[in-house]
């Protein structure tokens, strides 16, 4: 199947993870982020660290639907297959890494009108199996990226 979806999970976290960290650079400084992102606290991030963490959220929906990182991050209008994966980076970094609506449209160069409108279309087409499986495959990797980021803190990914 495309993507990479025919791989066990656990290989295709392994293999995501292992080429988001080989391709991008450090996302999260540590000390002043991890603590903001455990849920039991109260979130207060700088749009500076909501910013990385939307790059995390591209990285990940780049890796994982075959787009250019480059290419999702453009601020003009694309072909499906590259709107799709901003809409998936979008919703990523707004429901996992819980990214306000603003801060989003900041760091992706859109208004929050539209990165609800993104965050709509996804859980739209979540009512198709298949696609919420491969969402759902998406979530449960940026789940497990955040949480390395919480328990790895002197790896200082995010700087």
């Amino acid at each position: 199947m495309r993507n990479g979806f025919s791989m066990s999970s656990v290989t295709l976290w392994k293999d995501a993870m292992n080429r988001i960290l080989e391709t991008h650079q450090p996302v999260l400084p540590a000390k002043s982020v991890l603590p903001a992102l455990d849920p039991g606290k109260d979130r207060r991030l700088s749009a500076q660290e909501d910013a990385k963490l939307c790059r995390v959220a591209i990285a990940i929906a780049a890796v994982f639907l075959d787009i250019d990182p480059e290419a999702i991050e453009k601020p003009n209008r694309s072909l499906a297959p590259v709107c799709e994966a901003r809409h998936v980076a979008m919703y990523i970094a707004h429901v996992v890494f819980q990214v306000s609506l603003i801060r989003s449209g900041m760091a992706f160069g859109r208004d929050r009108t539209s990165i609800a409108h993104a965050v709509r279309r996804i859980e739209d087409r979540r009512d198709d199996p298949e696609f919420d499986a491969r969402i759902g495959h998406l979530e449960r990797l940026a789940h497990l990226v955040r949480s390395a980021l919480l328990e790895d803190s002197a790896r200082n990914w995010l700087a």
